[in-house]
């Protein structure tokens, strides 16, 4: 939680240090949006896609089938629902794989637009 407060007070001085000061508070809410947007969408989307990623099968004596998203089938069939590979490992796997590619192939992107000057964030007048 700490370090989550510190990555969202460093893009709100981001925010703040780019803004145009001609167009007022519009343009930093703008980019305030954006950030907002994208912390909390993803974490919306991961906890969406767990169940959809794991693998859970029923067992009972009748036939082996699938749990996905509805157990309550099996369970009335007297069988039990064992989850075969737990979404939440696929996904931190996903994550992991994805954080990598962002540091070694946009990093450096990021980083150019880091260092353009202040005056290529604000809006020009022509």
């Amino acid at each position: 939680s700490g370090a989550a407060n510190m990555i969202f007070v460093s893009s709100m001085m981001f925010s703040a240090r780019v803004s145009d000061v001609r167009m007022g508070g519009t343009y930093m809410t703008l980019l305030n949006t954006l950030v907002n947007l994208s912390g909390t969408l993803p974490q919306t989307l991961s906890l969406w896609f767990v169940d959809r990623v794991t693998l859970s099968t029923c067992i009972s004596s009748e036939t082996v089938t699938s749990c996905y998203l509805d157990k309550q089938p099996c369970i009335s069939s007297g069988g039990t629902c064992r989850t075969a590979v737990d979404g939440f490992f696929v996904l931190v796997t996903l994550g992991l794989a994805l954080s990598l590619f962002w540091k070694w192939k946009l990093a450096p992107i990021f980083r150019k637009l880091q260092n353009q000057p202040l005056e290529s964030w604000h809006v020009s007048s022509s």
